[in-house]
Order: C-alpha cells, then sequence, then structure tokens
C-alpha cells in the first residue's frame, strides 16, 4: 500500500484538495473554491483530513486557535487515523539507515541501561559524601569575617544578623540616608549664609550711599520733599 508523504503547510494541502475535487469532477466551481479565504470555512471533513498530517507539536498549536479547532483535534476519528498512519509509517522508519545505532544511543545518554542508572546513582552518592565533608571542613563565620571574606554585619551573633546578599543593598541605602542628610544640612546652612550675606551688603550699601535701589530711593525721595515744598 502506497502512502502519501505529508505536504509541507496547510496552504500546499488546500491546493492539492481542490485539484482533487476539480480532477473527479465535482460541482464545485473555481469561484467557489477561491471563496474559501480561511480554513473554518472548509467542512470538518477536510479539516479533519488536514489535521491528520500535522505533528504532535503543530496539532497542539493549532488545538489552541480556536474552540473548533481543538474540538477537532479531541475527536477519536482523528487519533485513530493517526495511529493508522503511524503503524504503516513506523516499520520503514525503524529499519531505516539513518537511524543511530544502540551505541550511539548509550553514548548520547538517550538511552539509559541499568548500569548508567547505577553509575549515575553511584556518582550523586559521591558527591554528596564529598560536600557534607567539605561542609563539616568550612571555617567559622566569624573566621570569614576576620579574613575579609564576610562582612562583619553577617555575623550571627549580632542583634540584627544580615545576609550576605544584603549587605551592599543595606549599605547602598545608609550611603543615600547619610546623602540625604547632608543635603538638606548644607541647603539649611548655606541658605542662612546667603541671607547673612545678602543683608550685609545691603546694610553696607545703605551706609555707604551706592547700590541702584538706594540711588533710586535718594531719587524718588528728593522728588517728593520738591513737590511738597511746591
Amino acid at each position: 500500500m502506497a502512502v502519501e508523504e505529508a505536504p509541507k503547510d496547510l496552504t500546499n494541502m488546500l491546493t492539492i484538495i481542490a485539484h482533487d475535487n476539480n480532477a473527479s469532477g465535482q460541482s464545485a466551481s473555481s469561484r467557489d473554491v477561491i471563496a474559501v479565504t480561511s480554513l473554518s470555512d472548509l467542512p470538518n471533513e477536510v479539516l479533519l483530513q488536514i489535521l491528520g498530517y500535522l505533528d504532535v507539536c503543530d496539532l497542539l498549536s493549532t488545538s489552541r486557535t480556536s474552540h473548533q479547532f481543538r474540538t477537532l483535534s479531541l475527536a477519536p476519528i482523528l487519533h485513530a487515523h493517526r495511529l493508522r498512519q503511524t503503524r504503516i509509517i513506523l516499520p520503514s522508519r525503524l529499519w531505516s539507515p539513518s537511524r543511530p545505532s544502540l551505541a550511539d544511543l548509550i553514548r548520547r545518554h538517550i538511552f539509559l541501561t541499568n548500569t548508567t542508572v547505577v553509575s549515575r546513582k553511584l556518582a550523586r552518592s559521591l558527591v554528596c559524601i564529598k560536600l557534607s565533608r567539605r561542609l563539616a571542613c568550612r571555617p567559622s563565620p566569624e573566621a570569614l569575617v576576620a579574613r575579609s571574606v564576610l562582612p562583619p554585619e553577617c555575623l550571627p551573633d549580632r542583634k540584627v544578623a544580615v545576609s550576605p546578599a544584603l549587605v551592599a543593598r543595606k549599605r547602598a541605602v545608609e550611603r543615600e540616608r547619610v546623602k540625604d542628610g547632608l543635603r538638606r544640612w548644607l541647603e539649611r546652612v548655606w541658605t542662612g549664609e546667603v541671607r547673612e550675606r545678602s543683608e550685609g551688603v545691603r546694610r553696607w550699601e545703605e551706609r555707604v550711599g551706592v547700590g541702584r535701589v538706594w540711588r533710586l530711593t535718594r531719587f524718588w525721595e528728593r522728588i517728593g520733599r520738591e513737590t511738597v515744598a511746591v
């Protein structure tokens, strides 16, 4: 029994179906075939035939596009058709020369034998034993702080012990807090200094008799006195 090759995409499948319909002398005209603009316009029998050629991953993606495709992808007749096609195609694929041998599968860690499983368990046990011994011999937090490996904030005997991963964040927050305090202090001191200096300059200008404001004041005072005298 000859097996037809699966088309590359759904467009090719629609073209093949339209060509077969025209060749068999069905009543559907070319105008009706062109009028089919989406897959949902096709009958369910044609959609089931198309879904039968899709891979599992493509069938899953198609079933998530609409409720209609989800219902069709779960139809028992579709899976029975796919299983029948698989029984026909699978023997030729199993005896294909391009299929890797059992030794290649074992070498690629795809096929695991009992010996491989036991060796993996033994390797995990050895790693656990080595880690337990290394962790038992590791230095104390006080020794790590003395060697400058850990910051002093990580000592467990402190009131508030901080995790090593949070020490940098804690110090950054403290630096920002100090910067804000210094910024407010400088703003307050500088504002007072500027106000005091401006007051001193104004008093000096009034005392010496210089400055634009002082001259304008004197000018308008003189004009006012002359007006009153007249």
